[in-house]
């Protein structure tokens, strides 16, 4: 799916239902408020809310793919509404109690709305959840004296305001394949981050060519390999040619949770597996692509405090041709077994 003009989104039916803050309660009892109708859309209304959630979705929409793996309703129910609005209600009942059992703890209070809409002539479902204010109406009135005042009213039920933020937000578009394809905002996430609930909640995973994702895999990986093992040159190199391996091997898909649990040590595990979702990677499983780092793959790498650097393929590694060890007094020892053929200087010239 090319990326979609959001300034071309236009509401064209909204069921709003309203939920409280933190988690739904464990004793199975749903206090959402839920609507029994579809909300009527004054012009003055519709306009606005189209604004707003042109606004909103107009900002770092991140791609994302549906993801069977997750075993989520809301694929499902999104495509049914897709085709038409005839369980518009039921389905926005269900997509309302969803976000409240999945949402955190601490998550705020707020509508969430199922839209209907439309995005450039092409028939679109929005999910979203919008904050719940209070506020203050001031308007000018005379005491009873005749003197200029102002009344004040306050007012709890304040939802669609100007600085109302559309918390989160997630649009599907009339899908050309078998999965469900569409666009992710979080406003309450930094740096166009997205909530590991909210794209859990929705049954996605983040789009991206799986090229990139291996690339940026390979990336998170030694960040991490390097600064958990800065102190133990042997688990680094045991992690380096663990990940090496990963990404030589001929299975198509990397599986980072099996990587963890494979290779990594239990205190290493459940942070390794945050680093991926934080790079917005599945953590179950995705395609693998090398062709963007063939030449970092090669060969493992072993550096040294003062500059040194040994290279070698990392099956010698396996085989116990290339080894590191620690010495107390001496620091880490490499020993490499196999035969020289050869020594380059810098210039290129051969020591015989």
């Amino acid at each position: 799916m090319a990326d979609f003009n959001a300034g071309a989104f236009k509401p064209l039916e909204v069921i709003m239902h309203l939920i409280p803050k933190g988690k739904a309660p464990d004793d199975g009892s749903d206090p959402i408020e839920y609507s029994e109708v579809p909300t009527d859309l004054p012009v003055a209304v519709r306009a606005f809310l189209q604004r707003r959630l042109r606004a909103t979705l107009g900002g770092y929409a991140r791609p994302v793919l549906e993801d069977p793996n997750l075993k989520s309703d809301l694929p499902s129910m999104v495509r049914d509404l897709l085709k038409n609005s005839a369980d518009l209600v039921p389905h926005s009942c269900a997509a309302a109690r969803a976000l409240h059992i999945e949402q955190k703890w601490i998550s705020s209070g707020g509508l969430v709305m199922t839209i209907i809409g439309e995005v450039a002539g092409s028939r679109c479902v929005v999910i979203a959840k919008m904050e719940h204010q209070e506020g203050l109406q001031a308007r000018p009135t005379t005491n009873a004296q005749g003197k200029r005042t102002f009344e004040a009213q306050h007012l709890q039920d304040l939802v669609l305001g100007d600085g109302t933020r559309v918390f989160k937000a997630g649009i599907f578009i009339a899908p050309a394949g078998e999965l469900l394809e569409g666009f992710v905002v979080d406003d309450q996430e930094s740096a166009g981050g997205v909530a590991d609930y909210f794209i859990h909640y929705l049954g996605c995973q983040f789009r991206q060519q799986a090229d990139v994702q291996t690339e940026t895999f390979l990336a998170l990986a030694e960040k991490f390999i390097a600064q958990r093992t800065k102190d133990d040159p042997e688990a680094n190199a045991t992690y380096e040619i663990a990940l090496l391996a990963e990404l030589q091997s001929g299975n198509t898909k990397i599986r980072p949770e099996s990587f963890a649990a494979q290779h990594l040590s239990v205190d290493d595990q459940d942070l390794f597996l945050q680093r991926v979702r934080d790079a917005g990677l599945p953590t179950k499983s995705f395609r693998k692509d090398v062709s963007l780092i063939k030449s970092k793959i090669r060969r493992l790498r072993v550096q040294t405090a003062r500059g040194a650097d040994v290279y070698a393929p990392p099956d010698m590694y396996e085989d116990g041709s290339l080894t590191v060890e620690n010495d107390e007094e001496s620091g880490s020892i490499i020993v490499v077994r196999d035969e020289v053929t050869r020594m380059l200087g810098a210039s290129g010239k051969r020591f015989e």
